[in-house]
């Protein structure tokens, strides 16, 4: 796994595929294996992209200090820069999830010229107040995401929290989560690079990323019917999305 410090930090991360780059940032509590990996996302995407996958600070395999100051989006922008540099890439697409929505909007926001197009799932502008600090849901009968067996499932969690560190996690939460807002909705109107937002409908996020699309110029809002906040990563509606997003505002390749 190659390993950048150009943030200030270990940074690990992944790289896949070949083509135009294209980041994938995880969102609180994952790593770049479990949102992305596990999820299939990059075996996707390799295809037709050089998919470059940061595990941020205080995540995966990445380096966790265990102060409230060493996290912030400003910090973990940084952190995907970092990557982006070490693999000498000057701009890229850049999808997030959840938290990683967050380090999306504050790449768009804070350093436009390293972002060519945006995908934000899981997130919006605002913070819903029924939200809780972690994703427990029960997966939707009508759900369409693939479903794991026991034993995958098993397989899945053992290697999640083999890269989870409780202490960085209370750290990374106190530090990045302590404003209440992912952004101030006043600059969302400043964006002006292409913009896919996606969300399942039993999602606490729903209404928020509906929100964030409404108040991007031009953005897109893409619905994940019967999906909650874990369960849409798996959705083939917002891999269907993606993919089309992607061909049409970029040059990746159609195959």
């Amino acid at each position: 796994m190659p390993v950048t410090r150009r943030s200030g930090l270990r940074i690990n991360y992944t790289v896949a595929g070949s083509g135009p780059p294209l980041v994938l940032i995880h969102g609180y509590t994952a790593s770049g294996h479990s949102n992305w990996i596990a999820a299939g996302w990059v075996d996707f995407l390799a295809a037709h992209w050089r998919v470059l996958v940061p595990d941020l600070r205080g995540h995966g395999s990445s380096q966790k200090p265990y102060t409230p100051s060493a996290y912030s989006m400003a910090a973990m922008a940084a952190d995907v820069l970092a990557v982006m540099d070490e693999e000498g890439v000057d701009s890229a697409p850049v999808f997030g999830y959840s938290m990683g929505g967050m380090v999306a909007l504050e790449l768009l926001l804070e350093h436009a010229a390293r972002v060519d197009a945006a995908i934000i799932g899981g997130m919006g502008s605002y913070f819903p107040r029924r939200r809780g600090r972690f994703a427990l849901e029960r997966q939707d009968p009508r759900s369409a995401a693939p479903r794991r067996s026991v034993g995958q499932r098993v397989k899945f969690l053992a290697g999640y929290f083999a890269r989870f560190d409780p202490i960085a996690i209370e750290a990374v939460y106190r530090g990045v989560f302590k404003n209440g807002r992912p952004v101030g909705k006043e600059r969302l109107a400043t964006i002006r690079k292409p913009l896919l937002v996606a969300a399942g409908d039993k999602d606490v996020f729903y209404e928020p990323a509906q929100e964030l699309a409404r108040l991007v110029p031009g953005a897109r809002f893409v619905a994940l019917p019967n999906e909650g906040h874990v369960s849409a990563i798996g959705s083939p509606v917002f891999r269907a999305a993606v993919a089309e997003f992607l061909a049409g505002t970029t040059a990746a390749p159609r195959g």
